[in-house]
């Protein structure tokens, strides 16, 4: 038998060394094709034919309208490098219609791009919190309707978990330390609001300005009068005690 041939040998070693480095750079490029891919605004565009039959349908609730409107406006602002007024129709699509993840997805990326990077954390991570309920079926209503709107399709949770946990790491940021955004529904907000504000006119209405009055009428008896600063009850100034009630006469600032 004869002995093999070393330099046929080292020719396929060299061979599948390049081979193996091709096959690398191809896994590669596929990965940077598929992440460039995931963090494009584009694959968000909303189908044409579902935001005019919901623009045109005068029975189609109110709120849908504004969200369409105002989630597309976003988008064009974001094509044109309009960040601020990107921001502003997101969030106020976000706040029309909370459930929808891509609006949290793409306010990440307005974020991002303006340099917030902590604050694009925290959107990513709302963003992956409703996908995965999105897939747990836990929007039963909303679901079928987010799914009609959609053109490119719905991402799985993990590999979008994956691909937001890699692109984080670059900035520093961990994933796992993220908390998401959290907001209020407008509702709770205005009652809120409103539980404010009865509250401070309670106090005013029954403590500061009871009060207030008090200690007017005390300072400012009428002329040959003190005030009983117990029952408030008006004594003549002869009087040493309080006609009303009978305590002494508090001499001094009352």
């Amino acid at each position: 038998m004869n002995p093999p041939n070393s330099k046929k040998i080292f020719v396929c070693l060299i061979f599948c060394a390049i081979l193996a480095l091709l096959m690398c750079e191809n896994g590669h490029a596929g990965t940077s094709a598929d992440e460039e891919a995931f963090f494009s605004y584009e694959r968000f565009f909303l189908n044409q034919d579902i935001v005019d039959n919901i623009a045109a349908d005068g029975k189609t609730r109110k709120d849908l309208k504004a969200f369409a409107a105002s989630f597309t406006d976003g988008i064009y602002a974001i094509s044109s490098g309009k960040l601020t007024e990107a921001k502003n129709d997101l969030l106020q699509a976000r706040e029309t219609w909370p459930e929808y993840f891509g609006t949290d997805f793409l306010l990440a990326l307005v974020y991002e791009k303006g340099g917030d990077h902590r604050t694009a954390a925290r959107y990513y991570k709302s963003y992956l919190k409703k996908l995965k309920a999105f897939h747990a079926g836990m929007y039963r209503i909303s679901g079928p309707l987010i799914r009609s709107l959609t053109t490119a399709g719905i991402e799985r949770y993990d590999p979008a978990r994956e691909l937001i946990k890699e692109h984080l790491a670059r900035y520093g940021i961990r994933l796992a330390r993220v908390r998401p955004v959290f907001t209020l529904p407008r509702f709770l907000v205005i009652l809120l609001l409103s539980a404010a504000v009865a509250g401070i006119y309670i106090t005013a209405a029954y403590g500061v300005l009871p009060y207030l009055k008090r200690q007017h009428r005390l300072r400012n008896p009428p002329e040959g009068f003190w005030v009983c600063r117990y029952c408030g009850a008006y004594n003549s100034e002869l009087n040493r005690e309080c006609e009303e009630c009978g305590r002494p006469r508090v001499v001094g600032r009352q």
